[in-house]
């Protein structure tokens, strides 16, 4: 029992980092447009880099490492385990493991990291803007 808790955690724990990544895409594209309404440094920095490497996981097809745990802990509590959980997580895993073709999500995911990443350096936020002035004043 403990094994199927687990991953039914891990499944939530995903849908809050896609949330976090379709946010975090809304945000950086409210902040290309109006360069002092997101200026987090932190929050734009783990952004960029998570949106990265989801990109990079889609466009190179690995699985995400939340998307082996829950496999793997599944496994353990049943092997033929279909799914008779609870109502919300059925639904979030229907979010999380769409029944699409993976090219569907591969161009979103990588146009989406893309996106990140220019806006990350055509308006860095300020803190790092800093932290590279500082480097370039001190070579």
């Amino acid at each position: 029992m403990v094994y199927k808790i687990l991953a039914d955690i891990i499944v939530i724990t995903h849908f809050l980092v896609i949330l976090f990544i379709f946010l975090g895409f809304f945000l950086t594209l409210k902040s290309f447009l109006n360069p002092k309404f997101l200026d987090r440094w932190l929050f734009r920095t783990l952004h960029l880099f998570g949106i990265v490497y989801i990109g990079l996981l889609a466009v190179l097809r690995q699985y995400c490492p939340l998307t082996i745990m829950e496999n793997t802990l599944r496994a353990r509590y049943n092997p033929e385990l279909t799914y008779p959980g609870s109502f919300i997580v059925y639904y979030i895993e229907k979010l999380v493991y769409p029944d699409i073709n993976p090219v569907m999500i591969i161009i979103p995911t990588a146009t989406l990291a893309v996106f990140t990443l220019v806006v990350f350096i055509i308006r860095p936020p300020k803190r790092i803007k800093r932290l590279l002035s500082l480097k370039y004043e001190i070579e």
